[in-house]
Order: C-alpha cells, then structure tokens, then sequence
C-alpha cells in the first residue's frame, strides 16, 4: 500500500515533466525499497546512500551506494539534480537539518514522503491505532539497528505538515518563490499490527480503512501519509540581487 501511494507519485512528476528518468538522483537514508522503485520506473543515474554498512552495493545494483548521514552530506551543494527520501527524516535527530541538507545538495528540487500530521492522526495514536514511537522498525532488525540514526532505540515518528515544509524550505533559501507540491495516501499499519502482536486491533483495521478512505476523499489532508516537492525558484525575489546578497545562499 505505502510502496503504490510512492511510485504513484513519481509517476505523476514524471508525466508532468517535473523529472526525467535521464535525472542525477541522491536518495537519503535509502535501501532496497527505493532500487526496487526506480528500478521500475526505469531511472538510469541514481545514488542510494544510509547508515546501514550493510547495504553494500551489490544488493543496490545498478545503482550506486554510499555511506552518508542525512543530516551531513559530504556532497558539494547542488551536486544532484532531485534529492529524495521515503519514510527516513523520522530517523533523523533534526528532520529539519536532514531536509535542509537534502536541499543544499540539490540542483532542481526535493521530494520527501513522509507521515503527515493531523487531527484524524493525533486520534489516531490516542486509542492507540497508530504509534508515537517506531518500535517495530527496530523489531524487524532483532532490536539491533533501525531506530533513531539507525540504531536500536526506536525513534519518535516525526509527522509534517504543509506549513512546516514550506517554512523549513524558505528558510534555508530565501531568495525567491519555490514552486511546492503535496500529494496525500493512506497508510494502514497492517505490519505494526503483525509486529507488535496486535490482533484485535488488527481485526478493526479492515473497517477502519474502509470509514478512513471514505472521510480522505472528502478532506484529503487527514490522510496519514505526505508527498512533499520543492522545486528551488526560477526567478530571485526583486529585492534580492549582487548588491544586497553578496552572493547567493549555497543552500
């Protein structure tokens, strides 16, 4: 279900002409998942880079893998053309840091899917249909990695809105209008269910999702799962030149 809701979106920026398969692409805190992705959708140029020494880069083929933290990419700014990540901010110390990184390395844009916050989502984790912490990230591991910067305490699920998304961007390049888009799915934590041994509740997620789909198609903003694009700007601000900047911000 996650897996569609993402390749959707891609989809959909590639039909818009937003990205092309020919792209110089980084992924931050990436894996098999994301080979498996573009891989599919037929991207040829794509850097997978995470914590994890494991990933070694046979299991990426044909991408190119390395060891980067999020929150402090070695890479010169804009040594990528789009900078991705799919459910990894959350295991960031600062998710903040980590996008604005993500940011400084790119050259057109970023695209973050991540868990969104809202009200249907704060009821959600109230009667405890949904978690405050990624614990079964960690379980899936044997308790050893996964967790916050990938080790073995589980992380808080850092969830975004739009507001903060586009704050976080404009405040690390001030320099004029970015174009941003949001796309919306729903997420139901079947795996959480399995992993945590939740049976009964796991009976009430079938109905639920059914109810949940039927009040996002109506306000989309309560689904549980974001798709955030930032295009950096085509135009600088009118007040922003060589004689007031000095330069123009790395980021």
């Amino acid at each position: 279900m996650r897996d569609q809701f993402v390749s959707k979106v891609f989809r959909q920026l590639l039909d818009q002409g937003h990205l092309h398969v020919a792209n110089n692409l980084l992924v931050v805190a990436g894996g098999r998942a994301e080979r498996e992705l573009f891989r599919s959708l037929s991207f040829t140029n794509v850097t997978i880079t995470n914590l994890d020494s494991v990933e070694a880069s046979e299991h990426l083929e044909p991408f190119q893998w390395a060891c980067e933290d999020a929150q402090h990419l070695s890479y010169s700014p804009r040594s990528f053309e789009w900078v991705i990540v799919v459910d990894g901010l959350h295991h960031c110390t600062s998710p903040h840091r980590a996008l604005t990184e993500m940011y400084r390395v790119c050259s057109k844009g970023v695209i973050a899917v991540e868990a969104r916050d809202s009200l249907l989502m704060r009821a959600s984790v109230r009667l405890r249909l949904s978690s405050q912490y990624e614990l079964e990230a960690v379980t899936a591991q044997g308790g050893l990695s996964g967790g916050l910067e990938n080790g073995p305490i589980p992380n808080h699920i850092y969830r975004w809105t739009e507001r903060e998304f586009k704050k976080t961007i404009r405040s690390c390049d001030p320099t004029g209008e970015h174009d941003f888009q949001f796309h919306y799915g729903v997420n139901m934590p079947y795996e959480t269910a399995d992993l945590r041994g939740w049976n009964f509740r796991k009976l009430l997620l079938k109905p639920a999702e059914i109810v949940l789909r039927a009040v996002t198609w109506l306000l989309p903003k309560q689904c549980n799962s974001i798709a955030m694009i930032a295009e950096r700007p085509k135009e600088n601000h009118p007040w922003v030149n060589e004689s007031t900047s000095g330069r123009e911000p790395d980021s």
